[in-house]
């Protein structure tokens, strides 16, 4: 075994962690999505998700999820026509559009994240407690890196 076997090792180990981390976690919302009770697609559970936390205009959302503005109205009129959004005129520029959740777009945002919940908390507490231990440290790890990860964006 020569010196670099354990460096390579690592360097292989974070190629496989940096391509399979983030498929994995696609796979699992896929397979969440696909068993709700509530018809939504990803981008738009983000973009409510994004709207409960604050208003929000079609430019900015466009920009967070990675998708262009006719494609981000699109989705707005989507969901304002489910009832969950709303747009209003900015207040302090009334050249501006900002797009709310509603109290219904709330209550299905609820709903659809205690399903989520439920439906990992099934699956997981067929898992051996050590499994779980380990999923626990592993968010904590996540967690770590995406700060770093967004420290560096700034």
């Amino acid at each position: 075994m020569t010196a670099s076997s354990p460096s390579k090792r690592r360097g292989r180990q974070l190629d496989e962690i940096a391509v399979a981390l983030p498929q994995r976690a696609a796979s699992l919302l896929k397979v969440f999505l696909a068993r709700t009770t509530v018809p939504l697609s990803r981008t738009e559970a983000n973009v409510l998700a994004a709207l409960a936390e604050r208003p929000w205009r079609i430019t900015e959302l466009a920009a967070r999820e990675r998708i262009t503005q006719p494609g981000v109205t699109l989705l707005v009129n989507r969901l304002e026509q489910r009832g969950w959004a709303e747009r209003h005129v900015d207040a302090s520029d009334r050249r501006v559009v900002l797009v709310t959740i509603t109290p219904e777009g709330e209550e299905v945002l609820a709903r659809l994240r205690a399903e989520y919940r439920a439906l990992l908390h099934e699956e997981m507490a067929t898992l051996p407690e050590e499994d779980v231990g380990t999923l626990a440290r592993a968010i904590e790890i996540v967690d770590r890196l995406i700060e770093r990860l967004e420290a560096h964006q700034r």
